[in-house]
């Protein structure tokens, strides 16, 4: 596998970013009657980097078995919302597929374009997939959930903790519970998407026993598979915390479950 780093200027986030790309080489990979690769855009969590998964999974390794790129954005800790800071939504679901599919052999067909991330990385796939399910055919949610339904107690010591003070920054200083109905709810944007007619993607989901957004992930996933145009869904559990030990032994189960065409 071939590990590209590049430094890019964005309009959307207004300032210069850096990305990874894994791409298949030598002959290596399952390319599409085109000659792209499908693409899993794979997100990373708050407080970190698109450096993360690179530095403590095997992430190569699994991709090199599954034969398809990877693209490793970084989007500081929003969220992969657009808010003042900058639009990194838009940023992560257009102009950096768009730049990506000129410059590398990737797809930009749905059928083989797959997100996943952890804890925000999975708040960020669940925001791209319901925000442009025709965009995607599988979503990967790693011990994530809706954090407005979290709520700011999930962390003691009050807004001046780092996580506190992320969600805070994003979603604005109120109750997360009164984020329910805005562009912040998860549920809301799925019940949106699953009414739209357009085509779902399928859910892995995956979280530790031991991980404390387990509970609401599982209210997450159940309210999924039981509206009147349910998704796909996939809901798996194992010991494990909310780290890089358990994230990395369910990798490559994810991406040996992904529906590739190629």
């Amino acid at each position: 596998m071939a590990l590209i780093t590049m430094e890019l200027n964005s309009e959307c986030l207004t300032r210069g970013t850096t990305i990874h790309v894994i791409l298949p080489e030598n002959g290596e990979g399952r390319k599409n009657k085109d000659g792209k690769y499908p693409v899993l855009w794979l997100l990373h969590g708050a407080t970190d980097n698109h450096t993360m998964w690179q530095r403590f999974s095997s992430i190569e390794r699994y991709l090199k078995k599954a034969g398809i790129a990877a693209v490793l954005p970084s989007v500081d800790n929003s969220f992969y919302t657009n808010i003042d800071a900058g639009r990194y939504l838009d940023y992560v679901t257009e102009e950096l597929p768009q730049l990506c599919q000129k410059l590398f052999p990737i797809s930009a067909d749905p059928k083989d374009n797959f997100v996943a991330g952890m804890s925000m990385g999975g708040y960020g796939t669940m925001k791209m997939g319901f925000t442009y399910p025709e965009k995607y055919a599988a979503l990967g949610i790693f011990s994530s959930a809706s954090f407005i339904d979290l709520g700011v107690g999930m962390i003691p010591g009050g807004i001046r903790v780092p996580l506190n003070f992320v969600r805070v920054l994003v979603f604005g200083e109120i109750e997360l519970d009164k984020a329910h109905g805005t562009e912040h709810d998860l549920m809301l944007l799925a019940k949106q998407a699953s009414e739209s007619g357009k085509p779902l993607p399928k859910i892995f989901a995956v979280c530790g026993t031991a991980d404390g957004t387990i509970t609401t992930e599982k209210k997450n996933i159940k309210y999924l598979q039981e509206l009147d145009n349910p998704y796909d869904c996939l809901f798996m559990e194992s010991c494990g915390f909310h780290d890089f030990d358990f994230w990395d032994q369910w990798l490559p189960v994810f991406l040996q479950w992904l529906p590739i065409q190629a």
